[in-house]
């Protein structure tokens, strides 16, 4: 377990900024320490010619913080008293060099009555965040960390040093404190950033090995050149370990030649996906962890990078600024400009990337020291201006270069990756991933509740769960953060700027409202319910009925059985990862007390005959799941009549190979303990919902659209799709069901797109006006010498259901809704 100092939190009560600005903490000079390791022997009169120049340094730094305070100083200093909101405004965006980024947002702000600019005191803090990339914003830093400046004592040049940063677990490590001095050959030693001379020695290493050294905490540069110095280091090492990894990775492909083809044919429909899936190990193709090793040295190199990365994202934290600590600094309150750059220049997003698309829950509590402090790094980077950019922002992706070190010294470009046309390419906010993170840490939770009455060894359970909360809190805290700076999170993954360049207005009503749908569905997508009867329960005590599930006889069989631990354990986990894979168009409720219960929503995709349409399925786990395949039963049948494909049958049997419930080469068969139930999932929306269903029946042989019986076949399908699969849940007895919300975004979000679908299939066939019982007959198309299309010999009634009035006029209804205010 990790300890409490690992997990305390790093942003305290806000209310200690308000008194941050009446705050200000000058360092007085300390008495001076020469290190007995050291060779140096400064004569007496040299170190009281250096405490000289530092009295000086200091008085001088004093009025220039009197000025400061008087408003007759505009230089990067320190915020002693209160100043108005806008006056403040003025001088965040002065030291930041937000003017530019202001007049690039083309919008105009009207100016004081006095005829000066003004700002808004409110403005959006997007504003401030780069328009360029992350290279090209800090190149206008680039003197700050390369410099050459004369000595303030001999004059001779005094060039910025070299040098390699050792993590070693220390926040200002020996050799990170030998780079932020600048010694001359006479024996003058400089702070690197402001370039005032510091009494220590030539070779002093900071404060690890000098505790009178105080160049650490001596201005705002110092402090960006020290951030700079660490990401540089880690850079170099983030490259060199992430070739290794794609190394022992192509070997390991090399070796193992697994097929990753799916077939479909004489077997039936399969999945072919070997041990992977949809989803599944969502981030572990990259560096971190993607491979396990039972290998020794593999394993203790391994163990050391963790160690090497946890040291890192420590040391990074307490570097950042800190505005809300109990005695934030200058630096801390007016953080160099280049703060932020520099994150966004280096791995640190990239390894970040890494460890939040992770969804293993068992690879977080092994890695839990990671883990914490990569939460730590979060929640400190949401505490400023200049680095919540990092967090919420799409971020441009590195694609060649050897780290910021290079790049800052011209040795070496960091070029980012493009895509069609040269366009610069954009990856989703790491926020977005953080946000899933803490929804599948929220789903285990809820399913992990009641492990702990029953599992006999609990210490991963208890690990697991103390993580998962920490997460949550975590995500608690970076809103609170967020929502104090004002700053608004890129849900679409690009900027303004991007979104402008669209061209034509429908095409752009068209990204917005399939941007709607996702968000809608990513909402909607999982969530712990009770799915039981509870009028049955009263006058009982036989415990909980699930009457409308169609495996309730097998749950109330189970209900005293006993799961192995380590497959309860194993369930709780698949689901926490089911809560944030699921593709849009799928949604899954789970019973929150028998998590084996579940329910399940599919949409038809786009292009085929099930457009638009909802499809229900019951699926049980059965107590030897993951070694057996999970049973999944079809509701959505038309009260039992129809046959929406040949892999979905009238009685709501599915037959999927995946299942068991149709044979099929090895690789489609269910693997225990490797095969998920969102394979299961994928495996009905992409492969039996599809676009030629006629030819999913063994064989028929390759698909062929111009196939008359297919053509006929899909028709067939249109028109029960349209009844059943959407007419069907516009009723108002579904509206305070469990699928109320799914059945009201859906349609409302793609009333239009549906609308027009329908109308489409009712140019080909006029059933679609007309809609009778016997219209629900199916034909019979396969091993039979009845006509192609059965249905055409069938008269129409005169008073059908008009399938395209019918939508109209519930879909109205379904506009009145509860559910639909929040689409």
């Amino acid at each position: 377990m990790p300890s409490q100092n690992d997990k305390r939190d790093l942003s305290p009560s806000r209310e200690a900024v308000q008194n941050s600005k009446k705050r200000i903490h000058l360092s007085s000079p300390e008495p001076i320490i020469i290190d007995d390791d050291s060779d140096d022997d400064d004569d007496l009169t040299e170190i009281l010619e250096q405490i000289k120049q530092q009295e000086d340094s200091e008085k001088l730094a004093k009025q220039l913080q009197d000025q400061y305070a008087t408003g007759s100083s505009s230089g990067n200093a320190i915020l002693i008293e209160d100043d108005p909101d806008e006056k403040f405004s003025t001088r965040l965006a002065s030291n930041w060099g937000a003017a530019d980024a202001i007049e690039q947002t083309n919008e105009a702000v009207p100016p004081e009555s006095s005829g000066k600019p003004r700002m808004k005191s409110q403005m959006p803090l997007r504003f401030l965040f780069q328009v360029k990339t992350p290279t090209e914003s800090l190149s206008p830093y680039r003197t700050v960390f390369t410099a050459e400046r004369p000595c303030t004592k001999c004059g001779e040049t005094v060039k910025s040093p070299r040098g390699y940063v050792m993590l070693s677990g220390e926040t200002i490590s020996p050799s990170l404190g030998f780079l932020l001095h600048a010694p001359c050959p006479c024996k003058t030693n400089h702070c690197r950033g402001c370039f005032k001379p510091h009494i220590c020695v030539a070779t002093c290493k900071g404060i690890a090995k000098n505790s009178a050294c105080t160049v650490d905490t001596c201005c705002t540069e110092v402090r960006a050149i020290a951030l700079f110095e660490a990401l540089g280091s880690f850079d170099r090492q983030y490259i060199g370990e992430k070739a290794v990894s794609h190394s022992r990775a192509a070997a390991i492909a090399s070796d193992s030649k697994r097929s990753t083809s799916g077939s479909v044919g004489p077997g039936g429909t399969g999945y072919g996906v070997g041990d992977g899936g949809y989803g599944v190990a969502y981030g572990r193709g990259g560096l971190m962890g993607a491979i396990p090793t039972t290998d020794p040295q593999s394993k203790a190199l391994a163990a050391r990078w963790e160690v090497q990365v946890t040291r890192a994202l420590r040391m990074i934290t307490v570097l950042l600024p800190s505005p809300y600590a109990e005695s934030p600094q200058a630096y801390d309150l007016l953080p160099h400009p280049s703060v932020g750059h520099l994150l966004n220049s280096s791995k640190i997003p990239d390894l970040l990337g890494d460890l939040l698309r992770n969804d293993s829950v068992t690879d977080w509590i092994t890695r839990s020291d990671v883990y914490y402090a990569m939460l730590a790094l979060l929640k400190r980077m949401a505490d400023s201006e200049l680095t919540v950019s990092a967090l919420l922002e799409s971020r441009y992706v590195p694609s060649k270069g050897q780290g910021i070190e290079q790049w800052m010294w011209e040795e070496s470009e960091i070029e980012w990756e493009k895509g069609m046309g040269g366009k610069l390419e954009r990856a989703p906010p790491l926020y977005e991933y953080f946000k899933k993170l803490s929804k599948q840490s929220e789903a285990f939770l809820a399913g992990a509740s009641r492990l702990m009455e029953t599992e006999e060894n609990p210490e991963e359970i208890i690990r697991a769960i103390s993580l998962c909360g920490d997460i949550i809190a975590a995500r608690d805290d970076i809103e609170r953060a967020i929502s104090v700076l004002g700053v608004s999170f890129d849900t679409n993954g690009g900027s303004q700027e991007d979104k402008s360049t669209s061209k034509g207005k429908g095409k752009a009503e068209s990204v917005e409202l399939e941007q709607a749908y996702s968000l809608a569905c990513e909402r909607l997508a999982f969530r712990h319910i009770p799915l039981d009867n509870p009028d049955s329960r009263k006058g009982t005590a036989t415990g909980l009925h699930y009457d409308a599930f169609n495996y309730a006889t097998a749950v109330a069989s189970s209900q005293n059985g006993t799961r192995n631990p380590k497959d309860r354990l194993h369930l709780v986990k698949e689901l926490a990862v089911l809560a944030t894979s699921l593709p849009p168009g799928i949604w899954v409720r789970v019973d929150e007390v028998r998590n084996d219960v579940i329910k399940i929503m599919i949409a038809g995709p786009e292009g085929t005959p099930y457009a638009g349409g909802l499809w229900e399925f019951d699926c049980f786990m059965p107590l030897a799941y993951p070694a057996v395949a999970p049973q999944i039963h079809l509701r959505t049948t038309g009260g039992g009549k129809v046959r929406f494909n040949p892999n979905l049958y009238e009685s709501g049997k599915v037959c999927l190979s995946l299942l068991g419930t149709w044979p099929g080469s090895p690789e489609e068969q269910w693997l225990p303990y490797k095969s998920t139930l969102l394979q299961v999932l994928v495996s009905i929306q992409s492969m039996i919902l599809i676009d030629l269903p006629y030819f999913n029946e063994p064989g028929l042989g390759r698909a062929n659209p111009k196939s008359n019986a297919s053509i006929n076949y899909n028709r067939n399908i249109s028109l029960q799709t349209t009844r059943w699969a959407i007419v069907d849940w516009l009723k108002e007895e579904h509206r305070n069901g469990i699928w109320g919300e799914v059945i009201a975004s859906h349609f409302s979000i793609r009333k239009e797109k549906i609308r027009k679908q329908i109308c489409d299939w009712a140019q080909n066939d006029p059933k679609m006006r007309s809609y009778t019982a016997a219209s629900t007959l199916r034909p019979s198309y396969f091993g039979t010498k009845q006509p192609m299309d059965l249905q055409m010999t069938i008269p129409l009634a005169l008073h059908g259901m008009d399938l395209v009035r019918e939508f109209d006029e519930r879909m109205l209804e379904v506009q009145e809704w509860n559910w639909v205010k929040e689409f």
